[in-house]
């Protein structure tokens, strides 16, 4: 940890506020809490969190407090969620100060981005900080003020810092959280759920009222607090769901509910009515309900077993809110019992796939259709797939082909309400630009006109920038020095008279990060991104990557999963993030593989108790939680490796073939554990395996 920075205008210090700082942490919550009516509220384990991860600075004049700053590192991007300094020492430079030591610590993310409400009236304070106003927006609460959205620049090129997730957290509530959120009398305990309609949070959840909540505002007996809760409803999502799905989740549910409580309890017509937020919220494919009851939350482990479904406090989603989005976005089809096939599209079925007919973007019919017979009249030219799920249902449709130097997609739908859309979007754009990479094309281009907003989310995401009336990509199947990666950029990118930025020598990690997630499968060998040679079990690499095969064969019709996570025990080993990742499959009492298998991008590091991390991660990996607990050991945790967009090589790396490259180098080689190694060593090696072309 570095010194503290003295300041000669305010002799303030700025100092890194840690978990074991208590009466430090205690005097920021009492600050935090004195102004919550403008900062929102914030539960101390917020605090605790952010100590513990390093976003919590504070100022100090002497042994005093004098502010203090939270933020959150989404990818790569720095979200300020508070900024207070203490009435008695404002006009000293105290918040420019924090400001300005976020972006010295962080520096290699694209800038600071924050919402403040307009009628505050603080934009000349922000402006005065280096922000600039970006847009507005509806905030969040009764009142949907509007929101100023800020962002302080670290003038990075701006192809790396546009690639955010705009993707919303999709949560139901029950009765109890919405109650907190409109009732007209005080509620105890009400602060907490108040927390999600703080203004930071507005972009990033999305509340959604189920049937169940409507049914049960309709029995309050008075009358005008039932038409005001009714009222309030029409400011929230209300999803399509179908009741029969709902009314046979809900059996099975109760099933396993009475079944876990044995003789312990009865349910009663109120337990019974909570299970239905559960299997309402399955049925309409939303992943998360938020809730305040505490025998419901004690169901969170069943809830997920048979419905897919987690159920948090409203604190949880604070605490969490980028996580849980990336697990809703990032859902392996296996973990939902969920066999997805692709295969073409019968000729003659037009028609039936008018349910991805995208009306709310002024989609005719006739046009659709027409859209579909014209890429099926020209076989040899265009392919059509469909993805089909173990219950047979059409969850997405998609067309492309190879014209002029690209893969052109004309057609991409995916099935609003799916439990998997989010993930589907996604993944098929990632096996798209796999199917570029392995023909030799470098642009990808989307020309559906009628894209739907999930799809294009997914597509700013993964690096496409609008050009025209089409979404375009580069694919750079390349690694090698930035004036190589740049020359290669800016030859794919004229193909289309696409502006593309010019790649800087030794870019920062995150920078780098970015690029190489927006080109994939680029890698810039002479950035600043750490690599690292991380080693695996066989069976685990088995079932993550699909190598050594196993012996039944793992179902892989739309290719490994786009997100993992790997655990080992807790110790570091100097990981550090963002970073590429080779992964060495070596030992285990069943086989021997002894090679470098694969590549993949290095996401995060969590430490963590075991069952933390199998609650927060259980959504991307094939561990169990007696898995997590072996690696924990004595300690009681585990470190959560979060990685994404693996290649498997063609031709795995065997450890004398790696030794050999090491020594070439005269580079010092490990396999035993987590090892640093250099980019050119990262590069011989990976172009020794590099994929199948």
């Amino acid at each position: 940890m570095q010194k503290p920075k003295p300041s000669s205008a305010t002799q303030a210090l700025i100092k890194v506020v840690g978990v074991r700082d208590e009466q430090l942490l205690a005097a920021i919550v009492e600050l935090g809490d004195r102004f919550n009516k403008r900062l929102g509220f914030m539960p101390p384990a917020a605090y605790a969190q952010a100590a513990e991860e390093n976003r919590l600075l504070a100022a100090m004049v002497g042994r005093k407090l004098a502010g203090y700053t939270l933020f959150s590192l989404p990818r790569q991007q720095i979200r300020l969620t508070h900024l207070c300094v203490d009435p008695n020492s404002r006009g000293q430079g105290i918040g420019r100060l924090l400001v300005d030591e976020i972006s010295a610590r962080h520096h290699d993310r694209s800038g600071i981005v924050l919402k403040c409400r307009k009628d505050y009236g603080y934009d000349a304070m922000w402006r005065q900080l280096g922000f600039e106003a970006r847009n507005e927006v509806d905030g969040r609460g009764k009142d949907r003020k509007p929101l100023v959205i800020w962002s302080r620049d670290h003038d990075h090129p701006h192809l790396f810092s546009d690639l955010e997730s705009t993707a919303l957290l999709s949560v139901a509530m029950d009765c109890n959280v919405f109650a907190d959120l409109h009732s007209s009398g005080e509620r105890h305990g009400a602060e907490e759920s108040r927390t999600l309609t703080s203004d930071w949070l507005a972009g990033l959840v999305d509340l959604a009222v189920l049937p169940q909540l409507k049914a049960e505002i309709g029995k309050i007996t008075n009358s005008a607090e039932r038409r005001r809760q009714l009222q309030a409803t029409h400011g929230y999502t209300e999803p399509s769901v179908s009741r029969n799905v709902a009314d046979r989740l809900l059996g099975e549910l109760k099933s396993a509910v009475e079944t876990h409580l044995g003789d312990k309890r009865q349910l009663s017509q109120s337990d019974l009515r909570d299970l239905r937020y559960v299997a309402e919220s399955s049925a309409s494919g939303i992943l998360f309900l938020v809730t305040r009851d505490e025998f419901l939350a004690s169901l969170s482990d069943i809830a997920m077993s048979v419905c897919q479904v987690r159920i948090l406090r409203p604190s949880d989603i604070v605490l969490h809110v980028d996580e849980l989005t990336r697990a809703q976005v990032y859902q392996p089809g296996d973990l939902l019992g969920t066999s997805l096939t692709v295969q073409a599209i019968p000729a003659g079925q037009e028609q039936g796939k008018l349910v991805f007919l995208n009306k709310a973007a002024g989609e005719r019919r006739t046009g659709f259709v027409a859209e579909l017979r014209r890429l099926a009249t020209h076989p040899a030219r265009w392919v059509r797939q469909q993805v089909v799920d173990a219950d047979g249902t059409v969850a997405a449709i998609y067309g492309y082909g190879v014209r002029d130097g690209q893969l052109v997609v004309p057609l991409l739908r995916v099935l609003d309400g799916h439990p998997m859309h989010h993930t589907l979007a996604r993944q098929i754009l990632f096996r798209l630009r796999d199917h570029c990479r392995r023909s030799g094309v470098r642009l990808l281009t989307l020309t559906d006109s009628s894209l739907q907003p999930s799809v294009r989310i997914a597509a700013g995401e993964d690096g496409f920038r609008e050009h025209g009336k089409t979404l375009v990509t580069l694919v750079l199947d390349v690694c090698a020095d930035a004036q190589t990666v740049d020359e290669q950029a800016q030859s794919a990118a004229s193909l289309v008279g696409l502006q593309v930025p010019a790649v800087p020598a030794a870019m920062p990690a995150a920078a780098a990060a970015a690029l190489e997630r927006a080109w994939w499968p680029a890698k810039i060998t002479d950035s600043q991104l750490p690599c690292f040679l991380v080693p695996i079990r066989p069976m685990w690499s088995s079932d993550l990557f699909g190598v050594p095969s196993a012996l039944i064969p793992r179902d892989d019709h739309l290719g490994i999963s786009r997100e993992h996570v790997y655990y080992r025990a807790a110790r570091s080993s100097g990981e550090k993030v963002p970073a590429r990742i080779l992964w060495y499959a070596s030992s285990d009492k069943n086989q021997t593989v002894s090679a470098v298998i694969a590549c993949s991008r290095f996401d995060a590091t969590v430490v963590d108790a075991g069952h933390s991390l199998y609650n927060r991660f259980r959504h991307l990996g094939v561990w169990g939680l007696d898995d997590i607990l072996r690696a924990c050991g004595d300690q009681g945790k585990a470190r959560a490796l979060l990685f994404s967009d693996t290649e498997i090589f063609h031709r795995p790396v065997g450890l004398h073939k790696m030794q050999s490259l090491a020594a070439q180098r005269e580079h010092p080689l490990g396999v035993q554990s987590v090892f640093k190694i250099t980019p050119d060593l990262f590069s011989a090696i990976y172009q020794e395996g590099r994929p199948a072309q």
